[in-house]
């Protein structure tokens, strides 16, 4: 005999994960601005994924406070109605939540490659998630007509509805096919990344803890083909309460853990590539960065297809954008998160014969451990 009452455990999922869900965001925010000291665009909608995660919340608290969890014998008909009509309701916040968490993962993605394919693939990512919430949001709004038909079902005897396991499959599907995109995406560009296998697994790890929500996502289907065939829609929706908490918090869990990963850095002393990704701006930017800091006698330091070179034009330190200097946050910060810190004051540097020459003022600082020694030419002059 299956359980009469899933409201305590639907309370309890919800609630639970929900702490553990808006403590990640928050734990972004202080790792952003305390410890990166950096904000983009992924963390503007990291700002929208905290709004939309506290609705959705509140969502699922209403569903349970009128009787979700309970069978439909031991509801009212005004709780019966308040439900279906905060299903609605559900449906489209629910595509929103969703398209703001995706949106959030595509926005970070921009920090780990300047390359054009990658970024195309992204962009596409983008077009296909909006594209997502629009037929999501067109189902759901014109499932019956007319209108009112949704909201009291069989009140109209001549009304033309879509298929109703139609409406709830198919959105499901399209979700879970934009998260696999989404999932997969980052990989070639990560494995291409100047690391050790070890490090690669590393960042992928915490890129893939995103996989978690879709394997969630997968079995929510199995719910909906219940609740498509079941007239205890209310006991189906309890059930609905609990896979979609979990869901949804693994999925902000997993928007935030590469930002989190900064934080863990700074608690354990220790050094990894992941926090790489982090510390960068959503477009390229130019090494010539560094040489800005040098000083009125120092040289911007510039990438070409030959390794580095001086620009004698970089003497106030010009940071136009040039296309063959153009490169990725994440590039510097590897650098400097592998163990070696890099310190430019007036002196400059100097190339002789292709090869670097540093003055007496300048110090290569090696701070990490030895198997995790990366050269400077290595990260600078091999691109």
């Amino acid at each position: 005999m299956g359980i009469s009452n899933l409201q305590p455990l639907a309370y309890a999922v919800a609630y639970t994960t929900f702490i553990f869900g808006i403590t990640s965001i928050f734990l972004r925010f202080y790792c952003r601005l305390f410890i990166l000291k950096t904000w983009g665009w992924d963390d503007w909608l990291a700002v929208a994924v905290l709004v939309v995660n506290v609705g959705q919340q509140i969502m699922l608290h209403m569903f349970l406070h009128y009787g979700c969890g309970l069978h439909v014998t031991v509801l009212s008909p005004f709780q019966q109605l308040q439900i279906l009509k905060l299903l609605f309701i559900e449906e489209m916040f629910y595509y929103t939540v969703h398209w703001v968490i995706k949106s959030a993962f595509l926005f970070f993605y921009l920090r780990l490659s300047p390359s054009r394919g990658f970024r195309l693939l992204v962009y596409i990512g983008m077009a296909l998630n909006g594209s997502i919430l629009i037929v999501n949001i067109f189902l759901a709004c014109f499932q019956c007509i007319p209108f009112s038909e949704i909201l009291h079902p069989g009140t109209h005897p001549n009304a033309v509805c879509f298929n109703k396991l139609v409406l709830l499959i198919v959105p499901s599907i399209l979700n879970i096919l934009a998260d696999f995109y989404i999932l997969i995406l980052p990989i070639p560009t990560v494995w291409s990344l100047q690391m050790s296998v070890r490090r690669k697994i590393a960042v992928l790890s915490i890129i893939g803890f995103g996989a978690c929500a879709v394997v969630i996502a997968c079995f929510r289907l199995i719910p909906l083909f219940e609740l498509n065939s079941s007239s205890d829609f209310s006991y189906v929706l309890g059930k609905m309460v609990i896979v979609a908490a979990l869901e949804i918090q693994f999925a902000v869990i997993a928007v935030n853990l590469p930002s989190i990963k900064a934080l863990w850095l700074r608690i354990t002393g220790g050094s990894s590539a992941c926090s790489g990704l982090e510390h960068s701006d959503q477009r390229g930017y130019r090494l010539s960065s560094i040489g800005k800091r040098v000083g009125s006698s120092g040289a911007a330091i510039h990438r070409n297809r030959h390794g580095i070179n001086r620009n004698s034009k970089g003497l106030k330190g010009d940071t136009r954008s040039d296309p063959d200097v153009l490169s990725t946050e994440s590039e510097e910060e590897l650098f400097r998160q592998c163990g070696t810190e890099l310190h430019t004051p007036n002196q400059g540097v100097r190339i002789v014969n292709d090869d670097i020459k540093v003055t007496t003022d300048i110090h290569v600082i090696n701070t990490g451990k030895e198997d995790d020694d990366v050269s400077l030419k290595h990260f600078l002059g091999n691109h």
